[in-house]
């Protein structure tokens, strides 16, 4: 950080006193609050990618198991 970022950051509170603190402490606290959102949002969706594509390999797993149930059950027919 730049020196005159300080020195801009120290005249900025002691202008607007313990409320500029606040407020600057309130920013800080929303940037932190909207990058977890985000990285739980890229969770989430990762998440649901790999659900439906665990639900796509069980269904394919179930139609090919009643395939071979059928074709068990013809042979024993026989």
């Amino acid at each position: 950080m730049d020196p005159t970022e300080y020195s801009t950051l120290a005249q900025f509170l002691a202008a607007s006193g313990p409320y500029g603190l606040v407020a600057i402490l309130a920013i800080a606290y929303w940037k932190l609050s909207q990058k977890k959102d985000r990285q739980m949002r890229e969770l989430f969706d990762r998440v649901v990618k790999l659900s439906e594509a665990q639900t796509a390999a069980i269904t394919k797993m179930e139609a090919a198991l009643m395939a071979l149930k059928e074709a068990i059950s013809d042979l024993r027919r026989r």
